[in-house]
């Protein structure tokens, strides 16, 4: 009995060894491969964000920001070097970690800020997994992650293999292939298709409450840009989508935005381009036609105040 039991634990002992050490190595080869990859790809755009970005213009956002912002049009009218850190599928968390981590390390002229006023709310899809690979590395994203998902999440992001398990793969494969080529788009990602047959709906409302843990994060967000002296322009860019009244997100921002003086754009009902559908690829995002008309729009919007 001793002897089966002595067996039993060496085996465990050993097992567990095996798994830390391939969890170690998969932590350190991933670590080490993501700054190979800056800039290639989502994963290595991201990498490219929270660590390397550094131009006096930055336009933060999803798939709106990264769709809708012709970053040379932009940079060529304000005379400043400008990007566009945008990335499909992160939202309003992503975005605020973001905002932060480039303000850790220096102080843009600028920051536009695509946003998504329903993100506001509670129960929004808003995922943090692109973030996973930084917990425990960025205070910003840790804290974040920590206050939006049960615990048992987190403890599980101990583990390296947890955190690099849906990108691990779309790591290696980009580290294989990757290029030196520029990004001559500066970020910008021009969408080409059209949208057939699209009608002209009206805007849900989400059925939820304001999420106060946001909020808090946003007016902590906008109170830190204010006192680096960053000039923020929040702005909602067009949808083929009509919002017949302000929703509470709505008012809350213009408060916000009314307490700090930051400025904030509403373009999303900009009569042109709910004419014409062919702007669009689907109802929320630009094609690329669409995007360098609508920002030549925001260009004269914006230009005086970006100094």
């Amino acid at each position: 009995m001793k002897k089966g039991l002595k067996k039993f634990s060496i085996t465990i002992t050993v097992v567990l060894a095996i798994v830390t050490g391939i969890d170690c190595c998969t932590g350190f080869l991933m670590d080490w491969m993501l700054p190979q990859i800056s800039n290639q790809g989502a994963t290595g755009k991201t990498y490219f964000s929270f660590n390397e970005a550094s131009y006096q213009t930055i336009i933060v956002g999803s798939s709106r920001a990264e769709h809708h912002y012709v970053t040379q049009m932009i940079e060529d009218s304000i005379g400043m070097p400008t990007y566009n850190v945008g990335r499909d599928g992160c939202f309003f968390n992503y975005n605020c970690c973001l905002v932060n981590s480039i303000l850790d390390r220096y102080t843009p002229k600028a920051i536009i800020w695509e946003f998504d006023n329903d993100k506001l709310y509670s129960g929004i899809y808003d995922p943090l997994e692109d973030m996973y690979p930084y917990y425990g590395k960025n205070k910003w994203i840790t804290s974040t992650i920590e206050e939006e998902l049960p615990w048992s999440e987190y403890v599980r992001l101990n583990s390296n293999i947890y955190r690099y398990n849906s990108i691990l793969l779309s790591i290696t494969a980009r580290y294989l292939n990757r290029s030196s080529a520029a990004d001559t788009s500066k970020g910008y990602a021009p969408l080409y298709a059209t949208a057939k047959n699209m009608s002209l709906d009206t805007a849900t409302t989400p059925d939820s409450d304001i999420s106060i843990t946001k909020i808090k994060r946003f007016e902590a967000t906008l109170k830190r840009i204010k006192e680096t002296g960053v000039t923020l322009i929040l702005v909602d860019s067009p949808k083929f989508l009509i919002d017949k009244e302000k929703t509470q997100a709505d008012q809350l921002m213009e408060k916000l935005c009314s307490d700090y003086s930051i400025t904030y754009i509403d373009n999303s009902q900009i009569s042109m381009f709910l004419e014409h559908p062919e702007y669009y690829k689907d109802q929320t995002h630009l094609n690329d036609k669409g995007a360098k008309l609508y920002t030549e729009i925001f260009i004269s919007q914006c230009k005086s105040l970006i100094k």
